[in-house]
Parts: structure tokens; C-alpha cells; sequence
């Protein structure tokens, strides 16, 4: 199960990940991005604190989640990623595609 709730901020939308990303439940994170309003210059923050597995269609996520950001002329982010998750982005090389930050730096951790 996955729960998926934004949150606009100053900077940009902030997606609060819960639950699992995987095969069963990317189709509805990948609604939740479309659906997502973003300007020229804002930064798209995944927060991840709640992310309790991630599979490859869930990595795959990331990267659309990149795209659409890139085709708004907007950034992405990826915030309070749990270990088991980071070390597949470092073991494919995603560590180095997207910034990855502590939650109090993206605004994450606060409602």
C-alpha cells in the first residue's frame, strides 16, 4: 500500500512518500506526479522518510519524476531516503543524477 500527499511550499510541491513504491503502486504515484503543478524554477521535493520499499519500477518513478520537473524547467530532489533505497541509487548511479538531502533541508519535515 502507498500513500502519496502534497504539500505546496515556498519553494515548490513537496510529494510526502509513504508505504511501498513498487510495481502494484507506481501506476498511482505516477497519477499523483501528473497531477502535480509546477512552474519555471521551483524545485519538486520527494520526500521519502516514509518510503518503507522501493523496487526498480519505484527507481524507474524517480527518474519520470526528473523528467517532468526538467520539462517545467523546475528540479528535482529526493529528501529522508532510507538506507536499503540509497544504496540502490548509489549501486546504479542515481546518487549522482539526483540531489539527495536531510529532511530539515528540503522542508520536508515540516506539515
Amino acid at each position: 500500500m502507498l500513500k502519496t500527499t502534497t504539500r505546496h511550499t515556498p519553494d515548490g510541491p513537496v510529494l510526502d512518500v509513504q508505504g511501498d513504491l513498487d510495481f502494484h503502486t507506481v501506476p498511482d504515484f505516477r497519477k499523483t506526479l501528473e497531477g502535480v503543478s509546477l512552474l519555471r524554477g521551483q524545485r519538486l521535493v520527494l520526500n521519502l522518510a516514509g518510503l518503507r520499499f522501493c523496487d526498480s519500477s519505484g527507481i524507474t518513478a524517480f527518474l519520470v519524476a526528473r523528467n517532468l520537473a526538467a520539462t517545467a524547467g523546475a528540479e528535482v530532489a529526493l529528501t529522508a531516503v532510507p538506507e536499503p533505497t540509497f544504496r540502490v541509487l548509489r549501486l546504479v548511479g542515481l546518487d549522482q543524477v539526483f540531489p539527495i538531502e536531510p529532511a530539515e533541508r528540503a522542508g520536508a519535515d515540516s506539515p
